[in-house]
């Protein structure tokens, strides 16, 4: 059903296969969730994608061999992930639903309760237990969990921002401390102060976990955004935007009680940043001028250092971004691209194992 291709990158002489059908778009999720299966072999992708709706088929690809299977008609390409133990949680307007991948067996997780439609995307606890959801309800914006065993739909703050900026979303519940829930401050970046937001789930407690930088007039100084939690839990990583005031700019990182703020790495223009689920890398894509496309940069937590990995075009809007992420043993780094036609396609690059096997490291350019 797929077209399947090897591309080499002119640039690194790397390689990696590209799934996708001419005429159509393919492509995958967004990057803070998990779309790969706990094997690391099987994957969903959203096929014959509408740009204008962003709805298409949801389809289980094998990486090994290109063969596929539809998962789900008809539903928006960001609304779903893949939990530890292989069960594909979706969103289907105001349900919540469970699609286990090894049995076929399809279960209502959730409804909620006053018929709000769940926006994307979902975020689950590493033990598929709790999952982080946000809605809009009557021009309010909630944010909140929902235990996957009870159905329970818990609402844990409205956060109410003021005008023009209200909306509160990218609800990710910590990995690891389901007790600890991130949301973000949406709106032009350049405006907004106060971005990143972590509250209790308990108590609603809630605190602006990075405290933005000003300029000496009391503009913002930094211009943030596209968090993702580590896989352990440990840190909130998160971009600064290249062209923010004040320096430097790149990929950072926020301990999750605040009291810690790590700069990554500015080699780039970073855009969208996601940690490996071992913690030894960080997955980037950069933005290029209008018409040059994005890179694909791999930076080692170790070093701090980066390394190109493909140059790939683009579109200017959603779903034409790249959005790299990690398969869940952190050797496979799946992104969207624009093909010659300009239509999308999935990418998955497999970082080769490491010459030097003493280091238990995988160096994308090692060639045996």
């Amino acid at each position: 059903m797929l077209e399947i291709r090897a591309v080499t990158d002119l640039e690194t002489g790397l390689v990696y296969t590209g799934f996708g059908r001419k005429g159509s778009n393919t492509v995958h999720s967004y990057f803070t969730v998990m779309s790969w299966r706990a094997d690391s072999r099987f994957i969903l992708i959203g096929a014959d994608v509408d740009p204008a709706t962003m709805a298409g088929k949801i389809m289980e690809i094998d990486s090994a061999t290109g063969s596929a299977r539809v998962i789900q008609e008809d539903m928006l390409c960001y609304n779903g992930l893949v939990s530890a133990n292989d069960v594909f949680c979706y969103s289907t307007g105001a349900e919540l639903m469970a699609l286990d991948l090894r049995t076929g067996v399809r279960q209502l997780i959730a409804k909620q309760p006053k018929g709000c439609p769940f926006l994307e995307p979902l975020s689950i606890t590493n033990e598929g237990k709790r999952l982080g959801v946000y809605w809009e309800e009557a021009g309010r914006y909630a944010i909140g969990t929902v235990d996957t065993a009870t159905g329970e739909v818990q609402t844990v703050i409205c956060p109410d921002f003021a005008k023009p900026y209200t909306i509160a979303n990218h609800a990710m519940i910590n990995p690891v401390y389901p007790e600890q829930l991130f949301y973000a401050h949406e709106g032009n970046t350049e405006h907004i102060v106060d971005r990143i937001w972590s509250v209790a789930t308990e108590t609603g407690e809630a605190c602006n976990l990075y405290e933005q930088r000003r300029l000496p007039g009391g503009e913002n100084g930094e211009y943030v955004g596209h968090e993702m939690w580590s896989y352990d839990g440990e840190w909130l990583y998160f971009v600064k935007y290249s062209h923010s005031p004040t320096a430097p700019v790149g990929i950072c990182r926020v301990s999750r009680d605040g009291r810690s703020v790590e700069f990554i790495n500015g080699e780039h223009r970073y855009w969208h940043a996601c940690p490996s689920p071992d913690g030894r890398y960080v997955v980037a894509d950069t933005l290029l001028d209008e018409g040059e496309g994005s890179e694909i940069v791999l930076v080692d937590l170790a070093t701090r250092k980066s390394r190109l990995l493909c140059r790939v075009n683009r579109w200017n809007r959603h779903p034409g971004h790249p959005h790299p992420s990690f398969s869940p043993d952190s050797r496979k780094i799946v992104f969207t691209f624009a093909d010659e036609h300009r239509d999308l396609r999935v990418g998955i690059m497999e970082l080769a194992p490491s010459c030097r096997e003493e280091q238990h490291a995988y160096d994308p350019g090692c060639r045996r």
